[in-house]
């Protein structure tokens, strides 16, 4: 997938201290020049916990050699991910000042570790997988960039599958290039024609610098405080800023995430005591719910709760899985209460401190600092971290001793509902060690493939993440030669929903809900009938006060209702049903 550009990047290095840096030019440390560095946008990079580094070790070592990884990646070293485009989750992987690799998932594969010839340079002496030695006169044309050809093969590791990542050696064990195989180590010494590997990466001849060790992220916040304190005071200002020239009630939409509490930190230090609210979707994690409580009692801060219930599982029976591009789940069980908990208890409206940032997508990018959500009628957000990188965020949290979710320590790299559509598949691969749940949703959506003659795949691969699939999904297919695939689900997502039966009390629910189109029974109507969600957000819509919820469902009092349509749209079972 190609790059993603959201915002500057901002990631540097002192390699004096050998801490990653984030935009100064003069390490906050020892005040020597750092160095810019080149990573692929759109430069949300993050800290390595020893969960994610134990996971790229045992990567490596099981591609290159038992010890490699640990040699890679050491000890005493602090690991930087920064996220990429990919089909799945894929991190560049950067220690020493160098990006050595990429740790990539593939759906229906696993983990496999993409080496730059900077690993490879530094695990070289003790490489005995995936490797292959290279006649001299091939190593010209390799160093500019050109694949090696069998017939340049002097030597091999016999077990190279087609597809593996490889390191490429001359004849005194110098790293030449990597890349991934073409053939298989047996036939790159039998054979005489044909490209044995596609080269990736070409090493540079002077070689790679490994700095001294002992740092920690405690180091990296005192080489980086000029940028947090500054960053942390103009956010301070910002806050106090919004306040005064908004005028309304405050709160702190907290989820249990890094951005949130960030966010709620700086409004503290904005010397602001605010309510916070959360919104539990019913399909949140328990160290979540846990982390909502322990925080929000450590700051003495109320907390306002609105409970989604099983809106979720109701309205998933109706759409079916929710999808990256398909987030209706987001509207009832997130937007929904939210719009029913400020119309509640902020009935003048309210300034929403959110931690959301314009690197995490387009989207959000383009939304800028200050907003107004269509679906929650009350609301204006406001991020004084927008255009913070994920390191910025960490370094923040670790410089105020606040304890955070333990999930970030076992693999997540965001907190989120537990079946989120938005998560990798590396991610939805550990969710059953801490929601037992995982398994119903798994078994919901084998039914639903079953009933709706999809693949197995579907389910295994993660595919029910899309309704229409993407162009680097499908490629990924395509290289994996399962078009089967791409064309069931392609005739699946152009094919109409099958029209509703509607019973007598269905009929009921149209015909008095028709009152807001003026007693005309329009599609929008029918479906708003039969498909509430119990949701809320046309209730906290409606200007009249005509409509409330009973029994998980809206309900219409016609003697207010005046028919201006207003609570129509946006709808979720409107809005999404017809898609």
């Amino acid at each position: 997938m190609g790059a993603v550009r959201l915002g500057k990047i901002a990631l540097r290095w002192c390699t004096t201290c050998n801490i990653p840096i984030i935009e100064l030019e003069k390490c906050g440390t020892c005040g020597g020049q750092t160095e810019p560095m080149k990573i692929t946008p759109p430069g949300d990079f993050r800290p390595a916990f020893d969960f994610d580094i134990g996971q790229i070790r045992s990567t490596v070592d099981c591609q290159f050699g038992d010890g490699c990884g640990e040699i890679l990646l050491p000890k005493d070293k602090v690991v930087v991910l920064n996220k990429c485009p990919g089909v799945d989750r894929m991190d560049e992987v950067i220690v020493d000042g160098q990006v050595v690799g990429t740790h990539v998932f593939e759906p229906g594969k696993g983990q496999r570790f993409v080496i730059r010839t900077e690993g490879a340079l530094f695990i070289e002496p003790h490489v005995t997988r995936s490797w292959l030695e290279v006649h001299e006169g091939a190593i010209p044309s390799m160093r500019k960039g050109a694949s090696a050809m069998a017939v340049g093969v002097m030597e091999a590791d016999e077990n190279i599958k087609v597809g593996d990542e490889v390191i490429v050696f001359d004849s005194q064990r110098n790293v030449i290039a990597t890349g991934r195989a073409r053939m298989s180590g047996s036939d790159m010494l039998e054979l005489e024609r044909g490209p044995a590997i596609k080269t990736r990466w070409h090493s540079d001849p002077k070689g790679t610098a490994r700095f001294p060790g002992g740092q920690t992220w405690d180091d990296a916040v005192q080489a980086n405080l000029p940028k947090l304190e500054a960053d942390v005071a103009r956010a301070v200002r910002k806050i106090n800023t919004t306040v005064e020239r908004i005028g309304k009630e405050l709160a702190v939409s907290y989820s249990g995430g890094k951005d949130s509490l960030a966010t709620l930190l700086l409004v503290l230090e904005a010397g602001i005591k605010p309510k916070v609210i959360f919104m539990d979707t019913g399909i949140e994690f328990p160290e979540t719910l846990a982390n909502i409580s322990e925080t929000v009692e450590k700051h003495g801060l109320e907390l306002l709760v609105e409970d989604a219930g099983n809106a979720f599982f109701d309205a998933a029976e109706h759409f079916g899985p929710p999808a990256k591009d398909f987030r209706w789940c987001c509207k009832t069980c997130k937007l929904g209460p939210t719009s029913r908990l400020i119309k509640k208890h902020f009935p003048d409206g309210v300034l929403s401190f959110i931690g959301q940032r314009q690197y995490e997508s387009e989207n959000r990018y383009q939304k800028g600092g200050i907003w107004v959500n269509p679906w929650v009628p009350g609301q204006i957000g406001m991020s004084p971290i927008q255009k913070w990188p994920a390191l910025e965020v960490w370094l923040y949290i670790f410089s105020k001793g606040e304890e955070y979710n333990p999930l970030y320590e076992k693999g997540f790299e965001r907190i989120g509902c537990w079946l989120c559509p938005s998560a990798d598949m590396a991610e939805h691969a550990e969710i059953e060690k801490y929601e037992p749940k995982a398994r119903d949703w798994i078994k919901f959506l084998s039914q639903y493939a079953e009933k709706h003659d999809l693949p197995p795949e579907w389910v295994d691969m993660g595919l029910w993440r899309w309704k229409h699939l993407p162009k680097g999904i499908r490629d990924f297919l395509e290289i994996q030669q399962r078009q089967d695939i791409i064309d069931k689900l392609d005739a699946f997502a152009t094919r109409e929903r099958d029209a509703p039966e509607i019973d007598e009390s269905g009929a009921e629910r149209i015909s008095q809900l028709s009152k807001i189109t003026g007693g005309e029974e329009t599609e929008e109507i029918k479906r708003k009938a039969l498909f509430c969600v119990g949701c809320g957000i046309c209730v906290s819509r409606c200007p009249e006060d005509a409509l409330s919820l009973s029994e998980g469902r809206v309900m219409l009092d016609e003697e207010r209702c005046v028919s201006c349509g207003k609570c129509l749209h946006p709808c979720p079972v409107v809005d999404y049903g017809l898609r």
